[in-house]
């Protein structure tokens, strides 16, 4: 199996595979966001690799570093957890994608694995200024694996949670502390401490612990089928780059 990820090649063997018009795939995933008590800081810097990879096989691409450092204000109450205004963000991944078009890339895939880096992604790709102007194809997690079909039998959800933890089963086994993880209950007060003002429903909020939904619930054979079929999405993107 050849190496697919840039920075364990040599820049000449990087220069080679961007001269044959290889699709660069960069994942982007927070190195350091919480992620209740049972899964590391890291779980979305490792999902963004992990699924990258898994597609780069099947469209013979190139995987760039993660960008590990992205808009993800809903966190930051939580010690640790990292996060960049959406101006900063979205410089920082401009320049490095500019750079790599500057280098030779042509064909890039956006694999974002955040929900309030979304909007700041979206904008990014559709306005990078290196010549020639390259527009990359964009895709945004939480609308990846559907066809998976699985019923996760937890009540909310969305960060953390039954589905996140049964993916990270899959991906990386060793990092998922399944004793510490518990159901997610939020009182009112909790919910004016912990708002989750960034994603999809205003009325969702963090329990305690950081997670929502129940990942006691999380199965690696549910996550491996979610893994699958996010890949499937991902390779069936690529190949219209």
């Amino acid at each position: 199996m050849r190496e697919r990820l840039i920075e364990r090649l040599s820049w000449d063997e990087v220069a080679a595979d961007l001269a044959a018009n290889r699709l660069v795939i960069v994942p982007i995933g927070a190195f350091a966001k919480e992620h209740g008590r049972h899964l590391p800081m890291n779980t979305d810097a490792l999902t963004a690799q992990a699924l990258a990879l898994a597609a780069a096989e099947p469209l013979d691409a190139l995987v760039a570093p993660v960008v590990g450092f992205g808009h993800y204000p809903a966190f930051v109450r939580y010690a640790g957890s990292q996060s960049l205004s959406p101006e900063t963000f979205g410089a920082l991944l401009r320049e490095l994608l500019q750079g790599l078009v500057e280098q030779g890339a042509r064909r890039l895939l956006l694999l974002n694995t955040g929900v309030s880096t979304e909007r700041t992604v979206d904008q990014v790709a559709l306005s990078l200024t290196a010549e020639p102007v390259v527009r990359p194809l964009v895709a945004h997690l939480r609308h990846l694996g559907n066809d998976a079909d699985i019923d996760w039998r937890q009540k909310g959800g969305g960060h953390a949670d039954a589905r996140e933890t049964s993916l990270l089963l899959a991906i990386a086994p060793e990092t998922v502390r399944t004793a510490r993880a518990e159901p997610a209950e939020s009182t009112a007060a909790e919910a004016r401490k912990f708002p989750l003002s960034p994603y999809p429903d205003p009325d969702a909020h963090f329990s305690p612990s950081g997670a929502t939904g129940d990942p006691t619930m999380a199965d690696a054979e549910k996550g491996r089928r979610l893994l699958d079929a996010i890949v499937d999405d991902i390779v069936a993107l690529g190949r219209t780059a």
